[in-house]
């Protein structure tokens, strides 16, 4: 199995997205190019983001802008299969500070899914654990996801 652990912020939406379209979180453009990887890897997407709050233990939405990212990614026939466990603390939450536990989270997902083979990690932020990094597709938040990264994807796990 092949998964991409995925984050939203900085990924499927960016800083210029966002301020140009207050009511839209995420950019279909950037999903999209998401699309394009999945279609070229069979990849699994499993949530890393702390979107994934947002999410039941279903992957159905609980929320407004999850769900607004689960009908744009349904739009897409993109399927989320899991989320990554929440490690983050009250601070964390208050301060968007995932990135101090993204690389646990994601370790502790990867130990419990053995069958995993291959794995990229789509994020804008340093995950701050150097073996974690390998893995990592680090987008640039003022524009999301490119094709040069999708391209990185599909040469990292296929």
């Amino acid at each position: 199995m092949k998964v991409i652990f995925l984050d939203i912020d900085g990924v499927l939406n960016s800083e210029e997205f966002l301020k140009n379209n207050p009511n839209e979180p995420i950019d279909k453009k950037n999903v999209e190019a998401l699309k394009k990887v999945i279609d070229k890897t069979n990849a699994a997407i499993v949530i890393s983001s702390g979107w994934k709050l947002w999410f039941d233990d279903n992957m159905m939405p609980k929320e407004g802008y999850s769900q607004y990212l689960y009908d744009i990614l349904c739009e897409f026939n993109i399927k989320i299969v899991d989320k990554t466990p929440d490690f983050s603390t009250d601070e964390i939450r208050a301060n968007k500070t995932f990135s101090h536990v993204k690389a646990k989270e994601i370790i502790a997902w990867l130990n419990e899914h053995r069958s995993v083979e291959k794995y990229a990690i789509l994020d804008d932020l340093d995950l701050e654990n150097e073996e974690i990094n390998e893995h990592l597709i680090r987008t640039n938040s003022h524009v999301g996801i490119t094709e040069a990264d999708g391209l990185s994807i599909i040469e990292k796990i296929s």
